[in-house]
C-alpha cells in the first residue's frame, strides 16, 4: 500500500469520534484508488444524502447534524467519510452499543458487501437488535393522507411510510410508521409556521411511532382521507430501510416546505435502501407529495393501493343515506339537552340506530375538529353510546366507496399555457399573446379529477404578455394563491377563505405593475347547479400610481363555480367600493369556461370586464382570450 494511502487512513481515523481500539493490520485495508471507486458509487452518496444544490451547485450532504458523520469533512467529502467509517467499522473488542457498526448499520452492511475480502467482525449492538426486532418489518407501505386545504402544513397532502409485519393477520395499526416533519415550535401561529417552513427555519426530523398514532392524527384529528400504496421492495431492501431509519432518526435535516419536505425526504430514505431507487434526483426545486407518488409508480415500485375514508367523509356519506327527520334528531341529541329515548320515539328501530350513530359521529366532529370539548358533550355522548348498545339492529349504513380517481391520477402539477386575446375600451382594440408558466399545483378552473373540490393552491406563476406592437411585459407574477371554497353541510360549517400575493397589472397595454396582497373570508354552498360562494375581500395594492402610494380597499367577492370532469365554468364579480390611500373604485366581472381535451390538456376561454371610477370619471376595459394549457 502507498504511504499516501496509509497517511490518509491515519488522518481519517483521527477524526473518528468513537474510541479507537485494535483493528485489522494496516496492510489488509484497501488502497486509496479502491476506496475512491467505492466512494464514487451512487449508493454511497444516497446513504450519506449527498445531492447537488439546485442554486449553488455544491455537492454535499443534506443532513445538517454533525452526529451523522465520523469524518470532519464528511458533509462535503464522500471519500473522507468512507475512509473514516471503514476505519471505525474494522475496530474490534468494542463495548455493547458503542461501535460505529451500531451507529450506522446500513452503511456497515453496504460497505461489507463492497469489500467481501475483508473479514469484518460484527460488534454487539443490543439496542439496535432489540429495536429492529420490535419493528419486525417485512414490507413497506407508503401512506398518503390527502390534501387538507385549511392547514398550511398540509395543503399539498403528506406522506409517511408504514413498516408492515409479515402475514395478513398482523394488525396494520400496530405496525410502526416512519415520518419526516418540521420540528416546529408549538407556540408558532400558522403565519409564523408558513414563513419558517418556506425559509428553512425548522429542523426536519425522522421519527418512528406506532401507526395507530398517525392514523388518529390524520384520519380522525385532521379528518383526512388516506391512500395506502404497497411498495414491492424485497426483504433485503426493507431490512436496509430499517437500518437506515435507525441511522437518521436522531439527526436532522433543514426543512423546506417546497422541496426538502416530508415526501422528498422519504424518497431519499428509499433511495438509500434500494439500488433500484434513484427518485429524489427528479425533485430539485419542488416536491409535491402526489408527484413523488407518481415517481414511485413510474419506477414500478408500487404494487397496489387501498383507500381509507376519514371520519368526516364517513359522516357526510352517512348523512346522505337518511331522512331529514333522522338528521334533525341526531343533531338535537348533541346540541340540546333532551331525553334520548323520547327524542327517538317517533323513529323506526333502524332509524333510531342511524340517528344514534350519526349523533356520535357529530359529537366526535365537535370534540376533535372544533376542539369543543365539555362535560356536557361528554355526558351526552355517553348517553348516546348507552342507548345504541341497547339496540342490536344494524344501522344499515353503506361505507364510503373508493373514489374512481386517486389523488395521484389527476393532472400533473406544473402547467404551461399559451393564450391569444384582445383588450378594448375607450381606445382601439389591442391584441396580445400570453405565455404562462406555473410551477405548481392547481386552480379551481383546472381539470378537477383527483383534486379537492373547490380548492386552489398555486405557487410560482409567471404570465408574460407580448402586445401586437412587439412590447413584452410581465403581466402577472403570483407568489402564492390559495382559495378554499369548502362548502356548508348539515353538520359542518367551514369558513371559505382566500389569500394571494404577487405582482400584476390592470387591463390595458400601458398599465403599470403593482404589488398586491388580497385576503378574503366568507362561505360557500354546494348545490346541484354548482358551488356558490361569497367572500368579504380586502385588497392592499402598492405602487406610485396610487394617490398615496397604496390603496387599501374592501368589498364583496361573489361567484359560481362548476367543476365537472369534461367541462369547468366560473362566473365571479368583485367590487372594491370602499377604499383609503386612493379614491379609485374598482369593479371586475369574470366569466371563464374550460374544456378537457386530454388527461393533461385543457382548452380555456375567458372574458373579463374591468371598470375604474375616479372623481366621476369612469374607464371601462374589456378583455376576451382563449388558451390551451398543458400540464407536465
Amino acid at each position: 500500500m502507498r504511504w499516501s494511502g496509509i497517511l490518509g487512513l491515519a488522518m481519517a481515523a483521527a477524526t473518528v469520534s468513537l474510541p479507537l481500539v485494535a483493528y485489522a493490520e494496516t496492510n489488509d485495508l484497501p488502497d486509496t484508488n479502491r476506496l475512491q471507486a467505492i466512494a464514487d458509487q451512487t449508493q454511497w452518496a444516497h446513504l450519506l444524502h449527498y445531492r447537488p444544490h439546485p442554486y449553488t451547485f455544491r455537492y454535499e450532504s443534506q443532513n445538517d447534524s454533525a452526529d451523522f458523520f465520523l469524518a470532519e469533512e464528511g458533509k462535503t467529502s464522500l471519500l473522507a467519510e468512507l475512509t473514516a467509517d471503514l476505519t471505525a467499522f474494522m475496530q474490534t473488542g468494542m463495548a455493547d452499543n458503542s461501535s460505529a457498526q451500531c451507529q450506522f448499520p446500513a452503511r456497515y452492511q453496504w460497505v461489507k458487501q463492497q469489500l467481501p475480502d475483508i473479514a469484518f467482525v460484527d460488534q454487539p449492538c443490543s439496542d439496535f437488535s432489540q429495536w429492529e426486532s420490535e419493528i419486525d418489518a417485512s414490507s413497506l407501505t407508503l401512506i398518503f393522507p390527502a390534501a387538507h386545504i385549511n392547514s398550511p402544513s398540509s395543503m399539498y397532502g403528506h406522506t409517511l411510510v408504514r413498516m408492515d409485519r409479515e402475514g395478513k393477520s398482523s394488525s396494520k395499526l400496530l405496525s410502526y410508521s416512519v415520518n419526516f416533519a418540521a420540528n416546529a415550535d408549538p407556540s408558532d401561529n400558522e403565519l409564523v409556521f408558513s414563513y419558517k417552513g418556506l425559509a428553512g427555519g425548522y429542523p426536519g426530523v425522522v421519527s418512528v411511532m406506532p401507526y395507530y398514532q398517525k392514523t388518529n392524527e390524520y384520519q380522525h384529528l385532521e379528518y383526512r382521507d388516506i391512500w395506502e400504496y404497497n411498495l414491492n421492495l424485497t426483504k433485503p431492501e426493507v431490512d436496509q430501510f430499517v437500518r437506515h431509519v435507525w441511522e437518521t432518526k436522531d439527526t436532522y435535516f433543514d426543512y423546506y416546505f417546497f422541496d426538502e419536505n416530508c415526501s422528498y425526504r422519504l424518497l431519499a430514505l428509499l433511495d438509500a435502501s434500494s439500488e433500484r431507487s434513484d427518485l429524489a434526483k427528479h425533485f430539485k426545486f419542488t416536491a409535491v407529495p402526489v408527484d413523488t407518488i407518481r415517481a414511485l409508480d413510474d419506477a414500478g415500485l408500487i404494487d397496489d393501493t387501498e383507500y381509507r375514508a376519514s371520519a368526516a367523509s364517513g359522516l357526510e356519506y352517512k348523512r346522505q343515506q337518511v331522512s331529514r327527520q333522522v338528521l334533525d334528531t341526531a343533531k338535537s341529541l348533541i346540541d340540546n339537552e333532551v331525553d334520548v329515548e323520547r327524542a327517538l320515539a317517533a323513529l323506526t328501530e333502524q332509524e333510531q340506530a342511524q340517528a344514534l350513530e350519526l349523533a356520535h359521529a357529530y359529537a366526535r366532529y365537535l370534540a376533535i375538529k372544533k376542539k369543543k370539548d365539555s362535560p356536557e358533550l361528554r355526558e351526552r355522548t355517553i348517553k348516546i353510546l348507552s342507548a345504541r348498545s341497547k339496540r342490536s339492529i344494524d344501522a344499515g349504513f353503506i361505507e364510503p366507496p373508493t373514489p374512481a380517481i386517486r389523488d395521484d391520477q389527476g393532472h400533473l402539477s406544473s402547467r404551461l399555457g399559451g393564450w391569444v386575446g384582445q383588450v378594448s375600451g375607450d381606445g382601439p382594440i389591442t391584441k396580445y399573446a400570453d405565455l404562462s408558466l406555473r410551477l405548481s399545483y392547481h386552480d379551481i378552473m383546472d381539470l378537477p379529477d383527483g383534486y379537492v373540490p373547490g380548492s386552489q393552491i398555486q405557487m410560482g406563476q409567471f404570465d408574460a404578455r407580448i402586445w401586437e406592437d412587439g412590447d413584452i411585459r410581465l403581466q402577472r407574477f403570483t407568489l402564492i394563491d390559495v382559495l378554499s371554497l369548502s362548502h356548508q353541510t348539515y353538520f359542518q360549517s367551514p369558513i371559505a377563505w382566500a389569500v394571494t400575493t404577487g405582482l400584476e397589472r390592470s387591463l390595458g397595454e400601458n398599465a403599470e405593475l403593482y404589488a398586491f396582497l388580497k385576503v378574503g373570508f366568507g362561505q360557500a354552498y354546494l348545490t346541484d347547479w354548482g358551488r356558490f360562494y361569497g367572500l368579504a375581500d380586502v385588497q392592499l395594492l402598492a405602487d406610485n400610481q396610487f394617490d398615496k402610494g397604496y390603496q387599501l380597499s374592501v368589498g364583496p367577492r361573489i361567484g359560481w363555480l362548476l367543476q365537472k370532469s369534461l367541462v369547468q365554468a366560473q362566473i365571479e364579480a368583485n367590487f372594491q367600493e370602499f377604499n383609503v390611500g386612493d379614491k379609485t373604485q374598482r369593479r371586475n366581472i369574470l366569466a371563464a369556461l374550460g374544456y378537457k381535451l386530454a388527461d393533461n390538456v385543457q382548452l380555456r376561454l375567458k372574458a373579463q370586464l374591468s371598470q375604474f371610477e375616479h372623481d366621476a370619471l369612469t374607464l371601462d376595459r374589456e378583455e376576451v382570450s382563449a388558451g390551451v394549457q398543458w400540464y407536465y
